[in-house]
């Protein structure tokens, strides 16, 4: 077992250069995205590898997404209608692509000028389908965005880091993931039979054996709720994306992968339940309580410092933390509620919303 990403190193074997020169195709899935798109393609435009080509698909938009997109000189092509979720979308342009990788990225999302380099030793391995990176919002100012910034600082540096290391990556991240269009084709492409087609087609990929990576050091910033309303609309959607993917895969075909989803499962079915008893049934171990948050206080707090400096965000980190604790009842809620829709009630979610 190698104990590198502990200390947030990549295993041997990926810190080599890329074995040789890789054609790349960036594809923007856009939907009345006109504030953003701009950036997003120029951010993409200014990347220290070389892309072939850059591809918006322009999903019907009502504003002047496709104008706008036209105007930085990229292909913009527009479907025929509304294509309903992000994988259809993505799949329209899917078989005119003939390049050796395919980026894709959310059309509020802009990237670091390396994100792209830094993923390419990753496909120094044949079997390497998708590498996703680090994900820091562009915006830290609210609540929500400083609550979700601790989430990722701590989520991606422990939980992702243990996954990676084990080999069974829960999702490469839609809002920044890069193909090898070779396996990504072999899988039928993006799938829309749950709301989360990153999550979908990672575990696709596992449970056919082949690999999944993440890397630490390639930057994307996307643009994360701002509002409660914005928040409850995004992570209810990926919660309950999360049980649709449990009721379509089989997973015993992968059992680390297995392992990871339903330990997660059980984490946070019980914490809540675990926490209520405590306090509901033994009152005067309340104490024993507030001792276990004041330790997973300092856990936190030592992470996401030492991220914090990795990534020169120390101040924006140690400013945020208080909102992780803040936001945590809410995904607990948000969680218990995904669960009862879709898995008692069977009352499926089937409209895409992306949250903002």
């Amino acid at each position: 077992m190698n104990w590198r990403w502990l200390f947030g190193l990549k295993p041997k074997v990926l810190a080599q250069p890329p074995h040789r020169h890789y054609s790349i195709t960036v594809v923007i899935p856009a939907y009345n995205e006109e504030k953003t798109i701009v950036s997003t393609i120029r951010s993409v435009k200014n990347q220290s590898v070389a892309i072939d080509r850059i591809i918006v698909v322009d999903d019907c938009s009502t504003d002047r997404t496709g104008e706008l997109a036209a105007a930085e000189g990229v292909t913009v092509v527009r479907t025929h209608r509304n294509q309903g979720t992000k994988a259809s979308a993505q799949n329209y342009v899917l078989d005119g692509i003939d390049t050796d990788l395919m980026v894709t990225i959310d059309a509020d999302t802009v990237l670091h000028r390396d994100a792209i380099l830094k993923t390419l030793p990753y496909f120094n391995d044949e079997r390497t389908a998708s590498v996703c990176g680090f994900v820091i919002p562009q915006r830290i100012k609210t609540l929500w965005e400083r609550g979700r910034f601790i989430e990722y600082m701590f989520g991606l540096s422990v939980f992702k880091s243990a996954q990676m290391n084990a080999g069974a990556i829960l999702v490469s991240s839609g809002c920044f993931s890069v193909f090898r269009m070779r396996h990504l084709k072999e899988m039928g492409g993006f799938k829309a039979r749950t709301m989360a087609e990153d999550m979908d087609l990672t575990w696709e990929f596992l449970i056919h054996g082949y690999h999944v990576h993440y890397c630490p050091d390639a930057y994307c910033y996307p643009l994360d709720p701002p509002t409660f309303a914005i928040f409850k609309a995004q992570v209810e959607r990926w919660y309950r994306s999360f049980f649709q993917n449990i009721s379509v895969h089989r997973l015993r075909k992968n059992v680390k992968l297995a392992g990871f989803i339903y330990g997660y499962l059980l984490d946070s079915v019980s914490a809540p339940l675990l926490a209520f008893a405590v306090y509901a049934f033994t009152p005067h171990l309340l104490s024993v309580l507030l001792g276990a948050l004041l330790i997973e206080l300092f856990i936190i707090v030592l992470i996401c410092s030492v991220t914090g400096l990795r990534i020169g965000m120390l101040r924006e980190t140690l400013l945020s933390i208080w909102a992780f604790f803040v936001i945590r009842p809410f995904n607990f809620y948000l969680f218990w509620k995904a669960l009862w829709k879709e898995w008692i009630v069977r009352d499926r979610l089937m409209v895409w919303e992306k949250g903002h």
